[in-house]
């Protein structure tokens, strides 16, 4: 399926270097400490917020930003870069601001300013992610960059080193310098945007990949608000919580680097930690000392959340779609109105919010499982992959819509090498059919795509099953993930 759209995306996707992507981490720790400071008096320093104003249209300033953003994504994706860099240099001088003795209405508008900055990149950060970067960097920054910017989020809750506002602010001057640079060194312009899909383009999206993400993106959300709402009421459980995250970021990363394990392959394991870690919250009611180690397993759950960025990037390589990165955020908007309904029916029966969490978490394992494959499989998909050998003459043929399934000739190469790769073992019209199958494709969808009758497509599938001695599709997806795994293709 070498579509023209597809081939010219991944020329585009860009390899950042290591040092950006620590610089692009910096925009998490702005963010997450701008939020304990201001908007969380609870975690600020003897619970009191550092400057003595008082915020009344904070929330309704962050739905503003949350839609504009939106929109922003949706029709003016081409600007997306400026924004950030101005954006970025504009929070940067509202920073540098706060060592002024600023009179309390320019420090209120002030403070007014810094959250309309920090909300309207929010949406931006998945936007970059799941449009400009290549795998590689993706999960560096989701993992390491992460990591970084966690253990900084940790610190800055005063619970571990005691931060007062005034050394804060220097923090976060030094976090959006990092992070101006970040942008600056972004390509901006149309031109280095992937292209979107229309629907003359004749390309079909992955529905059961695609549908599998966006739950397993809102399911995360959620359970990004749920679980630091739970540990927020151990002492120093956020704290352990945050610390937890950094480590397991540091993991994912070192296990992926080194190891070539994939951070969606451990992420089932992780979310399960996080579950059981509701469960052990639930039975510290009756022995308090468990509730820190609740804390600890609940971390390892989050880290799992906080890859949401990651779950659009396997959609936008199959089928880039302009709404990708505006519905991820569009679900976290969603996911954190839901928590807070589901925090007020659960209020004073915090045993029944615990089980509720668990449960959350058990169906979240569930639907990876499930969807895992076919992210792997579209995640580590390189375009020249659809390029198989097949003969002259069949390469000049154009596609026609078949009614029946004819025997096929397998190629040298894949006589060759059938012993290595399950998918030459296949004739070149089923190896096809079959990476579609890996995508997430239907019946339906296949036939469409490859010109030919739904019959003749169950009939592929079939043979597929047979040759290659698998019963599903699901199946299929992870034989051929372990064999490229294993080969780091």
């Amino acid at each position: 399926m070498n579509h023209s759209i597809l081939i010219e995306n991944q020329k585009k996707r860009r390899d950042i270097p290591l040092w950006m992507l620590v610089c692009f981490s910096m925009f998490s720790f702005w963010q997450m400490g701008f939020i304990f400071y201001f908007l969380e008096p609870s975690s600020a320093i003897d619970g009191k917020i550092p400057l003595p104003i008082n915020i009344d249209y904070g929330t309704t300033l962050t739905a503003v930003c949350y839609i504009l953003g939106i929109l922003t994504m949706v029709f003016l994706p081409k600007i997306i870069v400026w924004t950030q860099r101005i954006a970025t240099g504009v929070a940067l001088i509202s920073a540098v601001a706060f060592f002024l003795p600023l009179p309390d209405d320019i420090l209120r508008f002030n403070i007014y300013l810094q959250i309309f900055c920090c909300c309207l990149m929010i949406s931006f950060e998945t936007f970059l992610v799941v449009n400009y970067f290549s795998e590689k960097s993706s999960i560096k920054y989701l993992t390491f960059g992460y990591g970084i910017a966690v253990f900084l989020i940790a610190l800055i809750q005063n619970e571990v080193v005691a931060i007062p506002f005034s050394t804060f602010r220097f923090l976060m001057v030094g976090a959006l310098v990092l992070l101006f640079i970040f942008f600056l060194c972004m390509p901006a312009g149309s031109e280095h945007l992937p292209q979107f899909v229309k629907k003359s383009d004749g390309l079909i999206a992955p529905k059961k990949m695609m549908w599998g993400a966006y739950l397993i993106a809102f399911i995360a959300a959620l359970m990004g608000v749920g679980g630091p709402a739970v540990v927020g009421k151990v002492e120093h459980g956020v704290s352990i919580m945050y610390l937890v995250v950094a480590l397991s970021c540091f993991t994912m990363y070192f296990l992926h680097k080194k190891a070539n394990v994939h951070p969606f392959r451990m992420a089932p394991l992780f979310v399960g930690l996080g579950g059981f870690g509701f469960l052990v919250m639930l039975v510290s009611a009756y022995v308090p000392a468990l509730s820190y180690v609740a804390c600890i397993l609940i971390g390892f759950g989050m880290t799992v959340c906080m890859l949401a960025p990651l779950y659009g990037v396997p959609i936008m390589k199959a089928y880039p779609s302009r709404y990708v990165a505006s519905a991820i955020i569009g679900l976290a908007i969603t996911a954190v109105l839901i928590h807070a309904v589901i925090a007020e029916m659960f209020l004073g029966a915090p045993i029944a919010l615990y089980i509720f969490y668990a449960v959350i978490m058990a169906v979240l394992v569930f639907v990876f499982t499930q969807v895992e494959p076919f992210l792997i499989f579209a995640l580590r998909r390189r375009i020249s992959d659809d390029t198989v050998p097949v003969a002259e003459e069949d390469a000049k043929k154009a596609p026609i819509v078949e009614t029946e399934v004819k025997p096929e000739p397998v190629s040298v190469t894949a006589e060759k090498d059938a012993s290595d790769d399950p998918l030459l073992k296949l004739s070149p019209k089923k190896r096809e059919v079959a990476q579609l199958i890996c995508l997430g494709y239907t019946n339906k969808d296949i036939a469409t795509t490859l010109y030919l009758s739904e019959h003749t497509v169950k009939g592929y599938v079939k043979d597929i099953y047979i040759t290659l001695d698998v019963h599903s599709r699901m199946e299929l997806a992870v034989l051929v993930n372990n064999y490229r795994l294993s080969n780091k293709k």
